[in-house]
């Protein structure tokens, strides 16, 4: 029997008995028989493994992906016992092992796998994520830790967990897995690590469960693990018909469903319409497959097989008794009955209001005894009535309109309807004096205006002998203040105030303008001392930067700075170019000395001064991309050693471990495979 071993990053992920009566298909693709994860460089379908006259033959079906086995890359090739093969970041290593070897699991751990069952490489049965939440509880990010046992977090963009705030130190904490267990450690941050609200120790590590909140300053993460195959398991769920009542109940509360409804709930569980509970359900995670049930409204779940044996029957809650209606339940249940029942009050309501009010009080109307108000009156009442009338029509013909109203009231007292004409002279003789009083009015005011002309006349001549170049605002309005408190808005007061104001304004912008050029000549004067500095503190290109803005400003230049900028910016380039021919000559001889990482540090130092440079930048990204592969090839051989536990050194070879050193020595610190073999080498304690 042939074992197949699957390794990511050198942690062993899988292994895979193979069937010589089947061909393998390996890749992301989702119907692969070996499913691997969306990495850079891996196909769709990557690969075949198929037995052919009692041997494996591999072969690389990707048209872009590479395929590597015994340090080459392959097409085809047979594999032998203990031979492996790499499709990076993947390692595969093929064993031939008896059948009596065959380890003898349960059932369950070993069920068989059909045709559409797939081997999906990479997935443990409880995945650890961290999400990443903002001040405001929205979930930004969540974040699925790769298969490994190790994963640093800060805002370094090397990272496996990247925390994007400037505040964070470039490494903050550390998440490990040993034995199945997560733990954090705080890695000497700057503000801290904190779990649960508790500070992390930078010595030793804490235990992590799902659900706990790591925060670092504002930013909080939560560790949490989930199943990724949960759905699947889910899926093979036979659901039973859950009876809540007895079919013989002729009458069922509305909280419940009758025997058919439940049937047809379960629609698509299989069984449907036996009442029986399942004898065995996969072990699934007990939180997904609780929230799953719910929301499948496949009955309560208690979620916990008795007492933690996985292979015991999950139970469920037995539904909540049925509770008999009273007869008011089943009243306040019958809407039409209880509209019916609220429209006989309301109207029995309504007769009882009409018929207990008692005879309505009829309204009194006044009698009109008739006759003539004025022969009421005794004849010393008529004769006096008489004669105030002759008198309000003398006073009305002679316009004498206040003493004829003093008659015509008087009348109005004995005889409030009037007599004869006396209300038509009432209205005549109170419009009248209305007249009279508003001509009173308009002639005082006409002589009171022409008072006030004479006024304004006389000030606004005084006030304009003191408009002249030594003008004072404050002194011009108090002269015009009369004419101010009276109408501001006149003509006279408007003109003066602003001839005063423009020849007050007009002196102070000179004033400013002259401030301002004196300022801006000293501005251009500051920024040209700030470019000397810059250049005798030894910064080039910032000197060059800082002379540049001089030439560019737009300020006012009476001493020439801007021509003594042009100057010391030629100069400057001058030494620029010195120095880099001088760094580039000294990298190329690095170079030819196979001293990569010298040389790169050269270039790069040239780059302080020069940081435009297109021929040095091109000369960093060639010796880079030299060491990159150099430093991979290492890396891929130390991988390799340690998948075989040739960690150490041996009489005969150098082992994971110093290979893993010789690229601390020969790596550039941001270089891919120098990060990666600190890593390693922390592993082993080593670093």
């Amino acid at each position: 029997m042939s074992r197949l071993k699957v390794l990511l990053r050198g942690a062993l992920i899988s292994e895979i008995e193979l069937n010589p009566a089947k061909e393998y298909t390996g890749g992301r693709k989702d119907g692969s028989d070996i499913r691997l994860q969306a990495e850079k460089g891996i196909s769709r379908e990557h690969f075949k493994l198929r037995m052919n006259n009692g041997q494996w033959m591999l072969q690389a079906v990707s048209r872009f992906g590479e395929l590597f086995s015994l340090g080459r890359k392959v097409e085809e090739i047979s594999l032998e016992h203990g031979q492996s093969f790499q499709i990076p970041p993947y390692e595969f290593q093929l064993i031939d092992v008896p059948d009596s070897d065959s380890p003898n699991q349960n059932e369950h751990q070993q069920a068989a796998v059909n045709e559409t069952e797939r081997t999906v490489l990479g997935a443990a049965p409880q995945l650890p994520y961290i999400k990443l939440v903002n001040s405001n509880g929205e979930v930004t990010e969540m974040l699925r830790l790769e298969v490994g046992d190790l994963w640093v977090a800060g805002r370094d963009p090397a990272c496996q967990i990247v925390i994007a705030d400037q505040r964070v130190s470039r490494r903050q904490f550390e998440i490990h897995k040993v034995n199945g267990i997560y733990t954090i450690l705080d890695l000497a941050s700057v503000n801290g690590t904190f779990l649960n609200g508790s500070p992390i120790s930078s010595t030793d590590p804490q235990a992590l469960k799902s659900g706990d909140a790591i925060t670092v300053l504002d930013n909080t993460l939560y560790f949490e693990l989930h199943d990724p195959n949960f759905k699947f398991k889910l899926e093979k769920i036979d659901i039973p018909v859950i009876p809540f009542n007895d079919p013989s109940e002729e009458e069922i509360g509305d909280d419940f469903m009758n025997q058919e409804q439940i049937v047809d709930t379960n629609a698509g569980y299989g069984n449907q319409g036996q009442n029986y509970f399942p004898t065995e359900i996969p072990n699934i995670a007990q939180d997904d497959i609780g929230q799953q049930m719910q929301m499948n409204q496949g009955g309560p779940f208690t979620g916990v097989p008795p007492q933690g044996d996985p292979n015991q029957f999950y139970t469920f809650t037995p539904p909540p008794p049925i509770v008999q209606k009273t007869p008011w339940q089943k009243f306040i249940k019958n809407k039409p009955l209880v509209i019916a029942a609220v429209l006989l009050f309301l109207g029995g309501a309504y007769w009882l209001s009409e018929n207990m009010n008692g005879e309505e009080t009829k309204p009194v109307v006044a009698v009109n005894e008739g006759g003539d108000a004025f022969s009421k009156l005794t004849p010393q009442q008529q004769a006096q009535v008489k004669e105030l009338y002759s008198l309000a029509d003398q006073m009305m013909s002679q316009q004498k309109f206040d003493l004829a109203l003093e008659k015509i009231r008087k009348i109005h007292e004995m005889l409030p309807a009037g007599y004869k004409e006396s209300k038509a002279m009432l209205t005549q003789a109170e419009q009248s004096l209305l007249t009279i009083v508003q001509q009173q009015e308009d002639e005082k005011r006409q002589r009171e205006e022409e008072e006030q002309k004479k006024l304004f006349a006389t000030i606004v001549t005084k006030c304009e002998k003191m408009i002249g170049p030594t003008v004072d605002l404050d002194k011009i309005k108090e002269c015009l203040s009369p004419i101010a408190a009276i109408d501001p808005n006149n003509p006279d007061y408007v003109r003066l105030v602003s001839a005063a104001e423009k020849i007050v304004t007009d002196k102070l912008l000179k004033q400013a303008e002259a401030k301002s050029y004196s300022e801006q000549v000293k501005a251009l004067k500051d920024l040209f001392a700030v470019a000397e500095e810059t250049q005798k503190a030894g910064y080039a290109f910032k000197a060059i930067k800082r002379f540049e803005d001089v030439i560019n400003s737009k300020l006012p230049d009476p001493k020439k700075l801007k021509e003594k900028s042009k100057t010391r910016i030629a100069f400057i380039r001058q030494k620029i170019d010195e120095k880099t021919s001088k760094n580039v000559t000294e990298a190329d001889t690095l170079f030819q000395e196979s001293k990569l990482k010298q040389a790169i540090g050269s270039l790069r130092e040239s780059l302080v001064y020069d940081p435009e440079n297109t021929k040095v930048k091109e000369r960093i990204t060639l010796y880079t991309l030299e060491l990159r592969r150099q430093m991979m090839n290492i890396y891929q051989e130390a991988i390799i050693d340690e998948s075989y536990g040739i960690v150490d050194n041996t009489d005969t070879r150098l082992g994971a471990k110093d290979k893993w050193k010789k690229i601390v020595d020969l790596d550039i610190e941001d270089g891919d495979y120098y990060k990666k073999a600190v890593i390693k080498l922390r592993k082993y304690g080593v670093m």
